[in-house]
């Protein structure tokens, strides 16, 4: 590890990147211990000073797939790939998006963990579990539920167990590393169409590139709210899609509605009530975002004709009926 260390930890203008290959070898060692946690405190404190390089996140993502059980499916869902540390400034619009979308004939999935650093927010899988449905502890069910519901969550101990090992090093450390990266772009149910937000547009070129590295042809990513798939609530979203940019707007959004740090009960009442019919506040929020998560899937590159869609899976039932089967399959799993 010492050598590895030599380079990425040089100074700021002695920096070396490492090859993939390099990179591979660096986090075998860390997953299997070899490196000492002295080490690989510093490891992750030099990546962090420098950043990780695309072909450096190329070889850890290559280590961490390599030893990931994958989910086998013939559905090619839409994988929303966001960040595993969740949100702790807006409120949790997804839950309720992922149904309207999967009501309008979308097939969607989903990875996570909770307690991640650096932002240790609230995940919206744990805002499923308010909202009454569990998250799945066998692949089985997870495959049962995209088949039956349109939606399937994977939680990171399911598919990526090694990286998962290493979590409770990660919170001890404290910050942002290489991971918080790195796992997003795991691709466990082999899809080949993605969706992912960023906090900082020079990301979006490099999930580009890993997203084309696990064999991603149809990417959705733009510039985000907290880093999730959500837009803004506030101003205009830029959508990069596939090489189109597509601009949205929040119009009848009403951004004090968005924009305040809820509790997870709260939360989980807020998309009930979106996909019961009953609010009108969060609503347009959650179809915009639906909206994109429908033209990410690849029904349309319309935005108009999306969020017609979206209010028809609404209007209809067909988003609450989907998270009903959803919460139903779930507990039987």
């Amino acid at each position: 590890m010492i050598e590895f260390l030599k380079k990425v930890g040089a100074g700021k203008k002695r920096f070396k990147d490492l090859t993939r290959e390099e990179a591979y070898s660096a986090e075998k060692m860390i997953i299997e211990g070899k490196a000492t946690d002295l080490q690989t405190g510093a490891f992750w404190s030099a990546q962090r000073i420098k950043y990780a390089s695309v072909e450096e996140l190329k070889g850890f993502l290559d280590l961490h797939r390599k030893h990931a059980t994958f989910i086998d499916t013939d559905i090619k869902p839409l994988d929303i790939a966001i960040n595993y540390d969740g949100k702790d400034r807006s409120v949790h619009i997804l839950p309720a998006s992922i149904f309207i979308s999967a009501g309008a004939g979308v097939y969607l999935s989903g990875h996570g963990a909770e307690s991640v650093p650096s932002k240790y927010g609230i995940t919206y899988h744990q805002i499923l579990e308010k909202m009454g449905a569990k998250t799945p502890k066998k692949i089985d069910t997870v495959k049962k539920l995209l088949e039956k519901t349109g939606f399937g969550f994977a939680h990171q101990r399911l598919f990526a167990q090694k990286l998962f090992n290493i979590l409770p090093k990660r919170r001890e450390f404290g910050l942002r590393t290489y991971h918080n990266t790195m796992e997003r772009m795991l691709n466990p149910f082999k899809t080949d169409r993605i969706i992912t937000g960023v906090s900082h547009p020079p990301y979006i070129q490099k999930y580009t590139e890993l997203a084309k590295h696990v064999g991603i042809e149809r990417i959705t990513v733009f510039k985000s709210l907290e880093g999730g798939v959500e837009p803004f609530p506030n101003h205009e979203t830029v959508i990069n899609l596939s090489g189109k940019r597509i601009t949205v707007y929040p119009e009848g959004i009403k951004k004090e509605f968005i924009l305040r740090k809820v509790s997870p009960e709260e939360n989980g009442k807020i998309c009930l009530s979106i996909l019961k019919n009953e609010d009108k506040d969060h609503t347009p929020f959650a179809l915009l975002t639906a909206s994109i998560l429908i033209m990410g899937y690849g029904l349309t590159d319309n935005i108009d004709e999306a969020r017609q869609m979206a209010k028809e899976s609404l209007r209809s039932g067909k988003a609450y009926e989907r998270f009903k089967r959803y919460c139903e399959v779930s507990k039987e799993g």
